[in-house]
């Protein structure tokens, strides 16, 4: 049976029988997540330490020390040099304030890791320490490398609740130990993925050994101050690396059965996605795949030394290095930067987080998921009382749009209005909690039941890949939708077995013919222009009625949403654990955003 991870990251009902019926949903409970104060600073555990460790000399200089380490460079003076002033742009100041760094305190993710152990109890102990694997990395491979802290084999959930180092998420010693190893191969099927990276257990030769992207480093005082030889990994530059947890397949679960039939679901495939675009490694135009899909955007020509002096003071005779790789790892989740800055303190983040920190991540990310798409617009006509109008998306990174967990999705707002500012159309915007007038059937009880009839008609629970737009229930979306064994809507992960559609916009160069069959789109319905030539785009068609006697000149406002967790992956959700409460509360108060992605607006005469 081939191994899996976001079974953790997914959402579902898990109530409901055969015959397609869900139990009464009962008033959640409203309950604030409790968990205790995360500990910074907490004792070396096997071969992993904490990442504040790491920080006391991988951090930026004193204000006003010259020469200065790790602070950003002020552009009036020089662009490749830091600045004395400048902001602290050092790894664990930026690190602390990302998801990566919240992986394991992710309500979201702790939800649904419980309710996949729920909805299979039989399975449970593999599901959570398989979640763990990638979302507290280092605990799992410490509880497996010494046999302790285990259940019947298994790194479970509860565990990883009192241990500092599983709390502490995806961390320096976890990401910066793993082997070359990853370089075996292309992620799946004949190279490490789903979790299967290596870290060397204490009493290995290569123990306690740091890989880093920079030749030749200077590794005494490292090895004085902390214990680890660094050393240079062609790996730490190399996709491969983040595709070892990022490039994800999961068991499937037969549907009658409620056992593993021995096939995998590709969960998520960015790497894929992108080793088959122009900006892979064989593409016309390769990128980094670190600035076209893992988020640790590079500085080229911008010179600092790496570290400071246990006792913070900066030594001239250190190495400048370049590029150097910020650690914000920017993504496309506001979402749980959100609900950390609301919820710092019951999520037990305040003793590290300031107030601001994980606001101010989120509005980068907000920034950042801005510079994904374009777009234009072409063929503006208006006859008959018709206003036409063609809408192309483009997509300017590495990967689908969206890409990776199948709970976000993408679409198209419009909105027309006359010249007495009366709106004629509007179709897809988003109510004040995010979500569309669609969404009341997707989310209906029939359609969140865990187990549907042999007749039960799929279709009216997701909104279909749209080529034309003729009225306001024409919403264009692009998503994944999972599809069971038995060919029914599922919002569980471990039922997926095939997708039922996945319009998701590939990114340039992507050749639907040749590209693995994992990741061709389904469910196009003959759309002749989706990825026209191979060119990471589609083409909207609006053919809207405005009537003969509209005022002119008509206002037309197009805007392309992005949501991290849409509707029908949280109302799906069910468990009796605290932490799906704990998440359904902080859904409510803070339901995940409509991210404004791109907007265009134009006049028709």
């Amino acid at each position: 049976m081939s191994i899996f991870l976001t079974a953790c990251s997914d959402t579902g009902g898990s109530s409901g029988d055969a015959n397609g019926e869900t139990e009464p949903d009962s008033a959640h409970e409203e309950v604030l997540p409790s968990l205790t104060a995360q500990i910074e600073h907490w004792s070396p555990t096997g071969v992993f330490l904490a990442a504040a460790d790491c920080g006391q000399c991988h951090t930026a200089s004193q204000p006003g020390d010259s020469p200065a380490v790790l602070r950003a460079p002020d552009a009036q003076i020089s662009e490749n040099q830091p600045s004395p002033q400048g902001d602290d742009i050092s790894p664990f100041a930026d690190w602390k304030s990302t998801v990566m760094a919240n992986a394991f305190t992710d309500p979201y993710f702790r939800a649904n890791m419980v309710h996949e152990s729920e909805t299979f109890p039989h399975l449970a102990g593999f599901i959570e320490n398989k979640c763990l694997t990638c979302h507290s990395p280092m605990a799992t491979t410490h509880a497996h490398q010494t046999g302790s802290g285990l259940d019947d084999g298994f790194y479970r959930a509860e565990q990883a609740l009192v241990d500092p180092h599983a709390r502490e998420g995806v961390s320096c010693t976890a990401c910066h130990q793993i082997t070359d190893s990853v370089l075996d191969g292309n992620a799946y099927p004949d190279g490490v993925h789903s979790g299967n990276f290596e870290i060397p257990a204490e009493g290995d030769p290569d123990a306690f050994t740091i890989h880093g992207p920079y030749q030749n480093p200077q590794g005494q005082a490292m090895q004085n101050q902390v214990g680890y030889t660094p050393v240079f990994g062609l790996h730490m530059s190399d996709s491969r690396q983040c595709a070892s947890c990022h490039e994800l397949y999961t068991p499937t679960i037969d549907m009658e059965t409620d056992q593993p039939n021995g096939e995998d679901y590709p969960e998520q495939t960015p790497y894929t996605e992108w080793a088959n675009s122009d900006f892979g490694p064989n593409g016309s135009n390769p990128v980094p795949a670190s600035s076209a899909i893992w988020r640790v955007k590079r500085t080229e020509d911008f010179l600092t030394r790496l570290a400071v002096r246990p006792n913070g003071s900066v030594n001239a005779s250190w190495p400048e290095r370049q590029p150097y790789s910020p650690h914000v790892m920017l993504g496309g989740n506001t979402w749980l930067l959100e609900t950390l800055e609301l919820f710092r303190e019951e999520l037990g983040r305040s003793d590290i987080n300031e107030a601001g920190e994980f606001a101010a991540t989120a509005e980068l990310t907000r920034k950042f998921l801005k510079t994904a798409v374009t777009l234009s617009v072409n063929g503006q006509t208006l006859g008959a009382g018709e206003l036409a109008f063609d809408l192309t998306i483009q997509n300017e990174t590495g990967h689908k749009l969206p890409t990776s967990f199948p709970a976000r999705r993408m679409w198209v707002g419009t909105r027309v209005r006359d010249a007495n500012g009366a709106t004629v159309f509007a179709g897809g915007l988003p109510d004040e909690s995010y979500r569309l007038p669609m969404d009341a059937v997707f989310t209906s009880e029939a359609c969140l039941a865990a187990k549907k009839t042999s007749d039960f008609d799929s279709s009216v629970c997701y909104q279909a890949h749209l080529n034309e737009v003729s009225s306001e229930n024409d919403v264009p979306v692009y998503e994944t939708v999972l599809g069971s064994t038995t060919g029914a809507i599922t919002h569980i992960l471990l039922y997926a077995a095939n997708p039922l559609k996945d319009n998701r916009i590939p990114p340039k160069g992507f050749d639907i013919a040749s590209v693995p069959e994992d990741v061709r789109p389904i469910g196009l319905n003959d759309d002749s222009d989706f990825n026209a030539g191979n060119a990471g785009r589609d083409t909207i068609h609006y053919r809207i009625p405005v009537g003969a006697a509209v005022a002119l000149p008509l206002q037309v406002d197009a805007t392309l949403y992005y949501q991290s967790i849409r509707p029908t992956f949280i109302d799906g959700l069910h468990g009796e654990h605290e932490w799906v409460d704990e998440f359904q509360t902080i859904a409510r108060l803070n339901p995940p955003p409509a991210e404004v992605m791109a907007e265009l607006s134009f006049e028709v005469q």
